[in-house]
């Protein structure tokens, strides 16, 4: 018997022992990859890159491998999935009830599936949002023009233009006219000005994110550009830094990063006039809209035809993310926004008014770094870039994979440097995740627009009735008192099923905080559905009834691919807007309108076979 246990503890001391050391190698190994994060080789010659020209391809002449990464979105055949992807086929005819939701924004006629960074200027300069003529004879003759504001998260000139454009000022560089803003964008590393290259992404007016605005030229460590994100880090209780942008562990700067963008955010009136570059042609009676009225700037990227810049005086405005109440080291809750938006509703009433119920609407944007805070993940201290951009091998050297993409594109070194499952059994669990909370979005999202649709037809119905008229006409502002605890319940609605719409992860970030986030936009709706019924009857409308609008009612909808409707700016009625991209824009595969169709209700038999 003394033997057996010898022998055992014999073997025990062998494992200990090898224990000790493979940990020991482990710890050494880690320490080497943490140290091969930090510094950069000592051949590596930093003195080509500065924040006077952040184009991507001087930086890449550095880091040749990271760029090579970054660029493979530009070239490789787009991919559809379940819930992202970076096919730009058009969010409205995947999901037609968002006409609804965004009902008099211009959102509600061009929304397209993102296709990833270095697409982000590219698509902003193209998308009929930034059209102001397009706009104007589609709908939207109150739209004057996107301000800089816009530029901020798209173009990897920003910096560049705040501090030679603007001398410094954010107010003036937001405040500016998105047009007019990019026609200063600089012709730098030899590229020639006004040329097709001075237009183009690698370096010109449509270059997209790029290194600088995460890496600091001196020593490649992380920092923040964007002012706006400073600025609210600094409101939820961080401390400036004059060369991090925030005081923050490394670790912490690894979500920081991306915070600057995947953020919440809106437009935050100063109160003041502030003078601002803005054009000669707005001096030159023979430059007309395409609704007669007298341009203000010229819609295209380059100075031409004798416009020139000429200082001008406009209202101030400023981005800015609605943080604070979201205190640092707490995890992001709903209420936060509303408390927010509430507290700022004398100067920033609503992103737009909704055409249908008239209700103050908050257009919520992709709020990733809110959502995620309170997930699983950064409760663990696991950061952005451990999942979206994971390090890899390339030869002798550990680099972070700068194709910056779902982690399921690469579950092996996003996820199971951690997790211990197969491949196929963390994909199944993601995709469990998403299906149930795509499920409850869906849900909620029909009921909002059943809300939406029965506010409207009560609106016409009070209309018609002398106590909310005057002059015999539908009087607004009565019928809106008559509405208020309605508006706010759809104000509110909305708010929560746009959160977890405009959120990239479906849910994944936080899924039980995206799920009580649905429960209640839907819990909202239906009480405001039950409100009509109370106005309803208490002003003597007996066969008013509520609806209850599924997926084959919402897909009659379908507002079908954006054509122009008139002639304008020398193209045609009936021509394709996206005439040169065919695949932006376009019909979702069919496999995910199927898949939408059973996923409210849950046909489990369909989903879980996939």
């Amino acid at each position: 018997m003394k033997k057996i246990f010898l022998r055992l503890g014999i073997v025990a001391l062998v494992f200990l022992i090898a224990g000790v050391l493979w940990l020991n190698n482990d710890i050494n190994q880690k320490k080497k990859d943490e140290a091969n994060k930090n510094t950069i080789s000592a051949s590596t010659d930093l003195s080509l890159l500065s924040d006077d020209d952040p184009n991507y391809e001087r930086w890449g002449k550095v880091f040749p491998e990271q760029l090579d990464m970054y660029l493979k979105v530009e070239k490789e055949k787009p991919q559809p999935t379940e819930f992202g992807g970076n096919l730009a086929y058009s969010k409205l005819i995947r999901f037609p009830q968002l006409t609804i939701l965004w009902a008099g924004y211009p959102f509600s006629i061009d929304a397209n599936e993102e296709r990833g960074h270095f697409w982000v200027q590219i698509d902003q300069m193209k998308t009929a949002r930034n059209n102001k003529d397009f706009l104007n004879a589609h709908g939207f003759k109150a739209f004057k023009g996107q301000p800089t504001a816009c530029m901020n998260c798209h173009s990897g000139w920003t910096p560049w233009l705040i501090k030679n454009v603007a001398k410094g000022d954010f107010v003036a560089f937001n405040s500016t006219n998105y047009w007019t803003m990019m026609k200063n964008i600089p012709a730098a590393n030899g590229i020639v000005e006004n040329s097709p290259e001075h237009a183009g992404a690698h370096g010109g007016k449509r270059m997209g994110v790029t290194c600088a605005d995460c890496h600091n030229p001196n020593d490649m460590s992380l920092r923040l550009t964007r002012e706006a994100a400073i600025n609210a880090l600094v409101a939820r209780g961080y401390e400036k830094d004059p060369v991090q942008g925030v005081k923050a562990t490394r670790e912490e700067m690894r979500t920081l990063v991306c915070s600057q963008c995947h953020v919440e955010y809106y437009f935050k009136p100063t109160g003041e006039k502030v003078k601002v570059m803005g054009e000669t042609i707005a001096d030159d009676t023979s430059k007309k809209w395409w609704d007669g009225t007298q341009k203000t700037y010229d819609e295209y990227e380059f100075w031409r035809d004798g416009n020139k810049a000429k200082e001008i005086e406009t209202n101030g405005i400023v981005l800015t993310f609605p943080w604070d109440e979201w205190k640092k080291g707490q995890p992001f809750r709903i209420e936060m926004l509303d408390k927010y938006y509430d507290k700022v509703r004398t100067i920033f009433g609503s992103d737009f008014t909704h055409k249908l119920t008239g209700a103050p609407i908050i257009k919520i944007q992709h709020p990733e770094s809110e959502l995620y805070s309170g997930g699983v993940h950064a409760l663990n201290g696991v950061s952005c870039t451990d999942c979206h951009m994971p390090y890899i091998r390339e030869g002798a050297k550990k680099i972070s994979q700068h194709n910056i993409t779902s982690p399921l594109r690469d579950i092996n070194s996003a996820c199971k440097s951690c997790h211990k499952q197969s491949e196929d059994e963390l994909r199944a669990q993601v995709k469990d995740i998403q299906n149930v909370v795509a499920s409850e979005q869906r849900t909620a999202e029909y009921a909002l627009v059943s809300f939406i649709m029965d506010t409207k037809k009560l609106r016409e119905k009070l209309g018609t009735m002398e106590q909310f008229q005057i002059d015999n006409k539908a009087d607004k502002a009565k019928i809106n008192a008559e509405l208020k605890d309605v508006l706010e319940l759809h104000r509110k609605s909305q708010m929560r099923v746009d959160f977890v719409n405009a959120e990239n992860s479906t849910g994944f970030h936080n899924p039980r905080e995206a799920s009580r986030i649905i429960f209640q936009a839907l819990d909202m709706a239906r009480m405001g559905q039950a409100k009509l019924l109370e106005i309803a009857n208490a002003n003597g409308i007996k066969d008013f009834k509520i609806s209850h609008l599924g997926f084959e009612d919402i897909q009659k909808l379908n507002p079908g691919e954006l054509y122009y409707k008139v002639d304008v700016n020398g193209y045609k009625a009936g021509e394709r807007y996206y005439a040169d991209e065919k695949e932006v824009n376009g019909n979702p595969p069919k496999e995910l309108l199927e898949e939408d169709k059973n996923l409210s209700p849950y046909n489990y038999e369909f989903i879980d076979k996939k």
